[in-house]
């Protein structure tokens, strides 16, 4: 964030830049957007001019965009780019008057008869601009922990299907499920159909496409366990919580699983709440852990 915020741009400028980094972290299917405009200011900057024809740059887009996980055949961005943000208007080949009214920039023939270029009072800040966007999509890419869906499909988006199980837990992380939308937005950017995702979330338990608990309790049921007495542990979980096992609690706040080995067999039986390990419990124990939770 720190060469966003030193990065001199005309107020105007700054603050349809802002709204489209806002869009794009609330809503990662925007990130082609961020890309076209990425693109357009490459272009700008090796021709030396802020006029860019409509066809160069969606050729550009086409030619590069898969390296990022991006269809650079959809033009919709591009058109999202011009209609949705006050930054740049279309001039004629022909030496037409420009044209940066957004509802008449959504019936233009773009390809065959317009250029796109700054609004004349940006126009001097063409490499400031190239540098935001640099900068936004680093900051994207680069967020981690506490990050947005965006930043996972800018890091993960190049590397292709290899990265697809990486950017599920690390998307997971950040609601602690995998939406519909997400999997879709995942699909798109990484270039893998959304049925051999499924897939995946499928095989992996620990992949979760419904709303799940703040917290897991989970319980080993592995042979050491089970003849300790972890069935116990689950009919008195299962009574006190309401819920079976899989199933979340009604306020959000549980979700009870039974699951393989723990690694804690001399200590049998074990169980899990959240990232905590408790040992040689007993459903006395359950009980009072479950109550001394607020």
């Amino acid at each position: 964030m720190g060469l966003l915020k030193r990065l001199r741009l005309t107020p105007e400028l700054k603050a349809e830049l802002e709204r489209l980094r806002d869009d794009v972290h609330a809503d990662p299917n925007k990130l082609p957007i961020l890309f076209w405009l990425r693109a357009y200011t490459i272009l700008a900057l090796e021709r030396d001019t802020v006029a860019v024809r409509w066809a160069k740059l969606a050729g550009f887009v086409s030619r590069t965009a898969r390296e990022f996980g991006i269809n650079g055949l959809d033009h919709a961005p591009g058109r999202a780019l011009l209609t949705a943000y006050q930054i740049f208007q279309a001039v004629p080949l022909d030496g037409g008057a420009a044209v940066a009214d957004a509802a008449q920039l959504r019936t233009l023939d773009l390809g065959r008869d317009y250029q796109i270029e700054l609004r004349p009072a940006y126009q001097k800040d063409l490499a400031r601009a190239h540098d935001w966007v640099v900068a936004t999509w680093t900051e994207l890419s680069e967020t981690k922990d506490g990050g947005t869906l965006a930043g996972v499909l800018a890091r993960w988006a190049p590397v292709g299907q290899s990265g697809l199980l990486p950017a599920l837990i690390e998307a997971q992380e950040l609601e602690g499920w995998l939406s519909r939308e997400t999997l879709v937005a995942i699909a798109q950017s990484l270039q893998v159909p959304l049925s051999q995702i499924y897939g995946v979330t499928d095989f992996y338990a620990h992949l979760y496409t419904q709303p799940v608990g703040k917290t897991f309790i989970r319980v080993c049921d592995d042979v050491p366990c089970y003849l300790a007495g972890s069935s116990d542990l689950l009919h008195r979980l299962k009574n006190m919580l309401w819920v079976r096992d899989g199933e979340t609690t009604e306020d959000g706040a549980y979700t009870l699983e039974h699951v393989p080995c723990l690694g804690h067999c001399a200590d049998a039986p074990v169980a899990m709440f959240g990232r905590m390990l408790h040992t040689q419990l007993t459903p006395e124990k359950i009980a009072a852990l479950l109550n001394s939770k607020p």
